[in-house]
């Protein structure tokens, strides 16, 4: 769907036109949405602690691409301009969030694997997790910010985009695309840090949690780095290309959360929630490996947000 204001004629006809991608657009969105909702309840009733912050991002993700969804407007010729102006800014926003709180899911779980190696901890581990819960939601909160002032103050700003309201502006698309790879570029070289690690002591980190941890990690960074290329296609042929190749993109893009739900969603102690009443027989755990004797059982339990028994 194209949105235009200030002056553009726009068309209801070109999202008639790509009704069936743009369904499919908005009920990937909306499932990675309530997926993403679950899991925040699961995590709420499980015996593993968890902090919301971790979660909340990808519920911010799936929301923000999906107002005009809950506004009613989605095939409107002409949505409001406040709710243009909002959804714009979240979207140039939310991209940076997600590469954000994956980077310091692998910092994390770097710290966790030097400690066991080194049975010491971090130094000044304590205040690295509280930047690294923060930082995230900071850069979403500057980015809204910055992209709003532009909308407002460019005369007869435009939007326009396929399947959700977009600035015609190319300052807060570079932004956006800049923090995007050099974030990307963080979390490829800290994976690859601890895939030597992996390699070097394998022996004492196959036990417990680990290997699993980086495998969920790793992907989730392989779904990172493939929303970070998407954002500069958006924003390297958004001129060139027709609305069917940028919706065929955004229906790539809607697919990281659904992803990120099965990844990080599907924890047996997640799963056991939902099966309280048979918590025991449902989901087996099998033969329990003892733990590495250089860090307590509890630290081992990596998941996809910090111990906050160790805060």
């Amino acid at each position: 769907m194209v949105q235009a204001l200030a002056g553009v004629d726009p068309s209801s006809k070109v999202a008639e036109r790509f009704r069936p991608l743009l369904n499919a657009f908005n009920a990937l969105q909306l499932l990675g949405l309530i997926g993403s909702v679950l899991c925040l309840i699961s995590a709420r009733f499980s015996s593993v602690p968890r902090q919301a912050p971790w979660w909340n991002f990808m519920v911010l993700f799936c929301t923000s691409y999906l107002l005009l969804f809950f506004a009613g407007q989605v095939f409107d010729s002409a949505p409001d301009l406040p709710l243009c102006i909002l959804q714009s800014s979240l979207t140039y926003a939310v991209s940076p969030l997600a590469e954000a709180t994956a980077l310091g899911l692998v910092v994390q779980l770097l710290f966790n694997v030097r400690r066991t190696l080194s049975g010491q901890t971090i130094r000044g581990e304590r205040y690295w997790r509280i930047v690294l819960l923060i930082m995230p939601y900071a850069i979403f909160v500057v980015l809204i910010l910055e992209s709003t002032v532009i909308s407002l103050n460019i005369p007869d700003a435009k939007f326009s985009s396929v399947s959700y309201c977009s600035l015609e502006d190319h300052a807060p698309g570079q932004v956006t695309s800049a923090l995007d790879v050099i974030l990307a570029i963080s979390i490829v070289v800290l994976n690859i840090i601890i895939a030597l690690q992996f390699r070097k002591h394998w022996s004492m980190l196959r036990s417990g949690n680990f290997t699993s941890m980086f495998v969920r990690v790793s992907a989730f960074t392989l779904f990172g780095l493939v929303a970070m290329i998407i954002g500069v296609l958006f924003f390297t042929s958004a001129d060139s290309s027709s609305e069917a190749a940028l919706l065929e993109l955004d229906i790539i893009l809607a697919i990281i959360p659904v992803a990120a739900v099965f990844i990080f969603g599907t924890h047996k102690d997640l799963l056991v929630v939902w099966f309280f009443w048979q918590k025991h027989n449902v989901f087996p755990l099998g033969t329990r490996e003892k733990p590495l004797p250089l860090v307590p059982a509890r630290e081992l339990h990596v998941e996809y947000v910090i111990d906050i028994q160790c805060t």
